[in-house]
């Protein structure tokens, strides 16, 4: 049975393959030939039936219904007062309705109270969604995007019960998007077994180079604060683009990353 772990084979696909571990998988080559190949090869076939069963076409209507809501909102803040404009953000300016939003705390409590479920087994991802005009488009790795992008994620636990989505850009920023609050306790990170999307688009900022979301997953509640530091530290690293979160045993790490185009101008295709 092979020594390589699932999110070794993740960063090969990838093409990131952290220097510390290509003599780890060099030395698992020779002893077992083709097998990182194949298991590369399984897991693009993975993703191809994951993208099939969630197509892009789903997502259109929720993606229009959160902008037309956030657009509302905006007015209504700025008939209430000029206040309302100073709490527009520059990284994340795109948000539901309250109404449409359960506090984390009950989620965790709902995900206690439910009878014991068996989990869909598989590699925790993230599938990203970009609205251009009247058509949505599912991102896929080094996807060339543009200030003013409304992004929506969808997230697949595979199997694990906790996690936390974030992201860092190229500006060394750290945006938390799942749970909603950094201060947020480790029971809120349970997460649903089936495939969800998260309950907020985003507008990327214009941040340079790139925008990286991770999904940090567990069997156990994550803590928040913790790895919103490692986000923190790995922000700050020259190889921040390509790097890894320096992460307690027991986490596993995916991310998806997203290119930056040079001016925010017309969309080119990834």
């Amino acid at each position: 049975m092979t020594s390589l772990p699932d999110w070794l084979v993740e960063r090969a696909a990838l093409d990131e393959v952290p220097p510390a571990s290509r003599e780890r998988i060099e030395r698992i080559e020779r002893a077992e030939p083709g097998e990182l190949a194949r298991r590369v090869a399984a897991l693009r076939e993975d993703n191809a039936a994951e993208l099939a069963r969630y197509p892009a076409a789903p997502a259109v209507a929720q993606i229009e219904a959160r902008v037309a809501q956030a657009r509302q909102a905006r007015r209504r803040r700025r008939r209430r007062s000029w206040l309302g404009l100073a709490m527009s953000a520059a990284a994340v300016v795109v948000v539901v309705g309250l109404a449409a939003l359960r506090p984390a705390a009950d989620v965790a409590r709902g995900a206690q109270d439910a009878p014991e479920e068996t989990r869909v087994k598989g590699s925790p991802r993230l599938l990203a969604f970009r609205q251009v005009g009247e058509q949505v488009e599912r991102l896929a790795q080094d996807a060339v995007v543009h200030a003013g992008d409304v992004i929506q994620l969808r997230y697949k636990a595979g199997g694990q019960g906790y996690g936390v989505i974030a992201s860092i850009d190229g500006a060394g920023g750290v945006t938390l998007h799942y749970p909603l609050h950094d201060d947020a306790p480790p029971q809120a990170t349970v997460m649903p077994a089936e495939t969800a999307a998260l309950p907020h688009a985003w507008a990327l900022d214009d941040a340079p180079r790139f925008e990286r979301f991770f999904f940090v997953t567990a069997n156990d509640p994550v803590d928040v604060q913790r790895t919103l530091a490692a986000l923190h530290a790995l922000a700050r690293r020259g190889d921040s683009a390509t790097g890894s979160l320096e992460l307690p045993s027991g986490l596993q790490q995916w991310s998806l990353r997203l290119r930056k185009a040079d001016r925010p101008s017309t969309h080119e295709s990834p």
